[in-house]
Order: structure tokens, then sequence, then C-alpha cells
């Protein structure tokens, strides 16, 4: 049995994925087509709510970053909001959170 769940909302032209449980290899397929549906709605914001995760494996980082690089050609603002200690220290150490906001309060980019 998996380990995993997402929800996606919207709220005026923004948009909120959350996701719990374990971001790997076995559910990085269902994440990529969230994030393409969520983006085809062309969301002016596009925020990833991290708080419930327990893990996360290489894939799963670049699932992220792939949301970045299309955040940024689209002109669309992207966030990580309340990474674990473990996710936050991975986006630190490959310097993904020089590029990618990451932030502990989803106040401050989700409305």
């Amino acid at each position: 049995m998996l380990n995993f769940e997402l929800q996606t909302e919207t709220a005026g032209s923004s948009a909120l994925i959350t996701i719990r449980g374990d971001l790997d290899l076995q559910v990085v397929d269902q994440v990529t087509e969230a994030l393409a549906r969520v983006e085809s709605d062309e969301p002016e914001l596009l925020a990833i709510d991290l708080s419930g995760l327990s893990f996360m494996d290489s894939s799963g980082m670049g699932v992220i970053a792939a949301a970045c690089i299309r955040a940024s050609d689209a002109g669309r603002r992207f966030a990580i909001v309340i990474p674990p200690a473990g996710v936050r220290q991975a986006f630190e150490r490959t310097k993904l959170s020089e590029v990618i906001t990451v932030t502990d309060d989803l106040a401050t980019v989700y409305p």
C-alpha cells in the first residue's frame, strides 16, 4: 500500500498542491499529471505544500525542479511550503533553494 496523498485547490489566480507521504518513483507520474492539470489553468502562483511529506527521493526532486522551470518559462510564481528538515536540506545541498522560493508560512505565498 502506498503512503501517498495528493490534493489540489485553487483560490483566485493561485493554485496549491498538497503532497503527503512519500514522493518517490512510485508516485512521480501521478504528481506530474496533477501538476500538468493545474498548470493548464495558467495560475499566477503555484505553491506546493510539503508539510506532510515523510520521504522524497531524487525523482521527486526532479518533478519539483521541472515544475519550477516550467513556472519560470510561463512567468508564474512558484513556491515550496513547509518542507520537512531533510527535504529542506536536500534543496539547500542541490542549490535548488537558490532558485525556488522555500517558505515556512503558507500565508506568505497563498491566499
